[in-house]
């Protein structure tokens, strides 16, 4: 995939995030940490994808961040505080609906990302 294709794609997987976050919908409040989690996992790929040319494969963000930081990549701390948390929102988001997922703990996030992925698109 083209690098800034993905890049877009996190951006849209955030917009989408944030649409649903407030909804009282709670499976669609959980749709709103799964979109997170993948604007997490596409923007640290992305910013690899800028230094090496090339993605890393796989969901785990504890791992992406490790990969990141072989190239000398900022994550913000935040993230790197709460990687297996929103690593885990790739799947009990879907599967597990009995899961409790704080919107507070989402908009938080979504927040940390947005932030994020403005200071990327300054610095390319």
């Amino acid at each position: 995939m083209d690098n800034s294709t993905l890049f877009a794609i996190a951006k849209a997987d955030l917009k989408t995030a944030k649409g649903l976050v407030n909804s009282k919908d709670k499976y669609q409040k959980h749709q709103a940490a799964y979109f997170v989690q993948q604007s997490i996992e596409k923007t640290i790929k992305y910013c690899i994808g800028l230094k090496t040319g090339t993605e890393p494969w796989g969901h785990d963000i504890s791992k992406l961040i490790l990969a990141a930081d072989v190239e000398g990549i900022d994550v913000p701390d935040i993230i790197r505080q709460n990687a297996a948390m929103y690593t885990s929102w790739e799947a009990v988001s879907r599967y597990y609906p009995r899961t409790i997922i704080r919107r507070d703990t989402i908009a938080k996030a979504i927040r940390i990302v947005d932030d994020w992925q403005r200071k990327v698109s300054k610095d390319k």
